[in-house]
């Protein structure tokens, strides 16, 4: 009996791991050509996801709070593993990074290296880049013609960024660059990578086999 209860809260915990994001912001650039573009935010599918659409962006500007979901994908589907790119424009993004945006949206990738991004899950903050509510200019993930990526096997991190979750070019590192393929410090595009299990997932997993040891 004392197996069967502990079996059955280890499934409910693994159930409840499941509602964790499957999409992870594990990218933000803010390019050194003319306009300061791309302006882009790159996210990693984790797992297959059916219906990207319960998924949207936001960017907070200069310290002013968030701005909510300004974009929301459409009902397309992500393997695991697909890196997806969502840029204010596609021409200029494109001359840099030699292939086209994903999707287009102007209001939730308007960063200039001082702003935050936070990534929605039906309506609920899951995922975010930078303090929402504090200017990036100064702070240590300031990315002005620069960038900032995720360390690998880290993430999502709901509504509270973690800075030590990131690493950053450093303000003006993309400066004079005209391709990401040239430049001094790239952009180190699609290179993320995703935990094999969530910590969740191995903690019931552990439970579970200890029963039986």
């Amino acid at each position: 009996m004392r197996q069967l209860v502990v079996v059955a809260i280890a499934l409910s915990l693994f159930a409840t791991g499941a509602a964790a994001s499957d999409l992870i912001i594990t990218g933000v650039i803010d390019g050194p050509l003319s306009g300061g573009v791309p302006k882009a935010i790159e996210v990693c599918a984790c797992a297959d996801i059916a219906d990207l659409s319960i998924y949207g962006l936001g960017s907070a500007n200069n310290g002013g709070g968030s701005d909510g979901e300004e974009f929301t994908f459409p009902a397309d589907s992500a393997v695991e593993g697909q890196f997806i790119y969502v840029s204010n424009e596609d021409v200029q993004f494109q001359a840099f990074f030699g292939f086209a945006p994903d999707y287009i949206d102007y209001a939730s990738t308007s960063i200039n290296g001082d702003d935050a991004v936070e990534l929605f899950m039906n309506g609920v903050v899951v995922d975010v880049f930078g303090d929402i509510n504090v200017d990036g200019t100064g702070e240590p993930w300031e990315h002005l013609d620069g960038w900032a990526y995720r360390v690998d096997e880290t993430g999502p991190d709901g509504a509270t960024f973690i800075e030590a979750n990131w690493s950053f070019s450093g303000p003006g590192a993309l400066d004079g660059e005209t391709t990401n393929a040239t430049a001094a410090v790239p952009f180190p595009l699609g290179t993320y990578l995703c935990v094999s299990a969530s910590p969740v997932e191995s903690t019931t997993w552990g439970v579970v086999k200890s029963l039986y040891r």
